[in-house]
């Protein structure tokens, strides 16, 4: 339900999936300036601005905001300023706010077990602290006050937005963020296996529960298949064999998450 609004600033003018959705609550990030004067909060210059009709639905508190660290993490490695009390880390993002603001909904939820999410989305709108100089784009109702929100009245509110089709352009979906084997792109309405793919087709199935059918997605078989000692022997993927290749060199079989890390090597 609580997801980010992006870390684009002005320069898109639209928020990032999945925080397009009207559906969930987006949340965009605040520069509290370091202080805990509220006053000086601004909308910080980082976090997406909507386009005046999907916006972020609040802000709250996402410039320098200390979290769990991660040992050995590309930006544990190279920040190490950013390192507190050995256990945390400084980072800056909306996702960062939408951590924060997920806090605020999980003690409304303890407060008032009976909340709908739409009812939890109006509560933490309506009760958000709007800032002065910002527009709706940038801010949406504003930012979050959990103080108000948990003196607030519960509000009637039913969602009703026109549902997702599903049947819009798999290329489009990607973005300009295109998976890549180091030479080849993935591009154009097809799967990583280079099988063409309907997007109506699949909305139909998506809706029927039937896109997954016996361990098939899509035509490709997928049953049974693992990260350890498969390879994508026989798959097309934009004239490309990849029988024989591993993922830009790396090799995932015999590697094992434990320690938070790759065990017999990192992956980077």
């Amino acid at each position: 339900m609580v997801v980010a609004a992006g870390n684009q600033g002005t320069t898109r003018g639209r928020l990032d999936d999945p925080a397009t959705d009207p559906f969930l609550l987006a949340v965009g990030a605040s520069d509290t300036g370091s202080t805990t004067d509220l006053k000086d909060d601004q909308v910080a210059e980082f976090s997406s601005r909507g386009n005046g009709v999907r916006n972020p639905d609040l802000v709250a508190p996402g410039r320098s905001v200390a979290s769990l660290r991660a040992p050995g993490s590309y930006n544990d490695t190279n920040y190490p300023a950013a390192v507190v009390a050995d256990r945390f880390f400084r980072g800056s993002g909306s996702s960062q706010a939408a951590a924060v603001v997920s806090g605020a909904a999980a003690l409304l939820l303890q407060q008032r077990p009976t909340l709908t999410p739409d009812q939890l989305k109006a509560l933490l709108s309506a009760s958000a602290r709007p800032l002065a100089g910002f527009t709706a784009a940038a801010q949406g109702a504003g930012s979050l006050d959990l103080a108000k929100a948990q003196g607030t009245a519960t509000p009637t509110s039913t969602q009703r937005w026109t549902l997702a089709t599903g049947i819009g352009s798999l290329e489009a979906a990607r973005g300009t963020s295109h998976l890549t084997d180091g030479t080849v792109e993935l591009r154009g309405e097809q799967d990583i296996f280079g099988v063409p793919f309907d997007t109506r087709s699949w909305a139909a199935t998506s809706l029927a529960g039937t896109s997954w059918s016996g361990g098939t997605f899509n035509t490709s078989g997928w049953t049974g298949t693992t990260w350890s000692g498969t390879i994508w022997s026989g798959r097309m993927w934009s004239g490309r064999m990849w029988s024989g290749r591993m993922w830009s060199a790396d090799i995932w079989s015999g590697r094992m998450w434990s320690g938070r890390m790759w065990s017999t090597g990192l992956y980077s």
